[in-house]
């Protein structure tokens, strides 16, 4: 993300987004305690390096409490998980390694959380009949063998954390010409007619060579948009046509099409050229495609949900992006040896 997106991202973001992000990371962060079993005299020990950051092994055993408490709640409070225990060590490990990345490619761009978002969220959070307790604060840290420095720190990060998330929400809301296009592709509906190849099928109809021949002289005659020649080596291979019906055009998946690719290659087909002029192949799987019918049906405002749908999908997609990019470019290591201690 370069500067001046997160500079023209920042200022969307108006007084009521920020009350919100703080009092979502509330929500977040009143987990920092729960679940742990008392003090944990794991002080020293790393469990990971993020750049010039490290994961500590008492933070590593208060999240991995805190998901086997969050999976307890969910699925009953007697489940054993103690065969899970490795899967659950991973995804604690994985989540503050997320957490590290997100909190320093934020930082990179300047997304930060101030020193009075910071005090307003422990005051609010450490407070007896009202009012902020120093004492209760102190003693919780003290419990938990936290300095109030290292608790700030982590406070600030997830803020800044769940702020950068917003950020992307906000910057992936549709406009209003993006509104009508959504609105015109729910109108515009396609009914796409396909044949799926099976290997193993195939494998059991037709020798090998012949199989394979007649693939082979499939792709050509798609090629030339030979339909008949098409037609003739379908019935070779025992291929039967069947519709998908009426999609919606910005569909994500088309009904009975269990392939990402042939989804993706249907967006290829056009009124003009209905026949896709190649054979699909995902895997053992292959398919052809031909588009059989297009209709238009009266454009309907779109509903809310549908437009917070989108924005999260885009929303999703953009930042899971961004990560992955500063992740590939940072220095990421870790003690697996963790994931075996008792």
């Amino acid at each position: 993300m370069s500067d001046s997106m997160a500079e023209k991202m920042k200022r969307k973001l108006s007084a009521k987004s920020v009350t919100a992000i703080i009092l979502f990371g509330a929500i977040v962060m009143v987990f920092v305690f729960f679940g742990l079993p008392g003090p944990m005299g794991a002080g020293v020990g790393y469990v990971a390096r993020v750049n010039n950051s490290l994961v500590s092994l008492a933070d590593f055993q208060q999240e991995e409490n805190r998901i086997q408490q969050y999976y307890q709640n969910l699925f009953g409070g007697t489940m054993d998980l103690s065969s899970q225990r490795q899967l659950l060590r991973q995804q604690a490990l994985e989540t503050l390694i997320r957490g590290e990345l997100v909190a320093q490619a934020a930082h990179e761009n300047d997304i930060l959380a101030t020193d009075a978002e910071v005090r307003d969220y422990i005051v609010n959070m450490f407070q007896q009949n009202g009012q902020f307790d120093r004492e209760f604060y102190l003693g919780a840290l003290q419990q938990n063998r936290m300095k109030p420095s290292d608790f700030e720190d982590k406070v600030r990060k997830d803020i800044a954390n769940i702020r950068t998330r917003h950020l992307f929400e906000i910057a992936n809301r549709p406009m209003k010409i993006e509104q009508a296009k959504l609105q015109e592709l729910k109108a515009h509906k396609i009914n796409v007619t396909f044949v799926k190849l099976d290997q193993e099928k195939l494998n059991k109809d037709l020798t090998q060579e012949k199989a394979d021949a007649a693939i082979k002289a499939l792709d050509e005659a798609l090629a030339a948009g030979d339909e008949a020649a098409v037609s003739a080596q379908l019935k070779v291979l025992k291929g039967q046509w069947e519709d998908t019906g009426f999609v919606e055009l910005g569909a994500d998946s088309f009904p009975k099409i269990n392939s990402q690719v042939a989804n993706e290659a249907i967006f290829e087909l056009s009124k003009g050229q209905p026949l896709l002029k190649r054979v699909v192949r995902d895997g053992p799987a292959k398919y052809v495609l031909k588009l059989k019918e297009v209709k238009m049906d009266n454009v309907q405002p779109l509903d809310v949900m549908t437009l917070e749908m989108s924005q999260k999908r885009r929303a999703d997609g953009m930042f899971e992006a961004w990560i992955n990019h500063f992740r590939e470019k940072s220095y990421v290591t870790m003690n697996t040896q963790a994931l075996q201690l008792n």
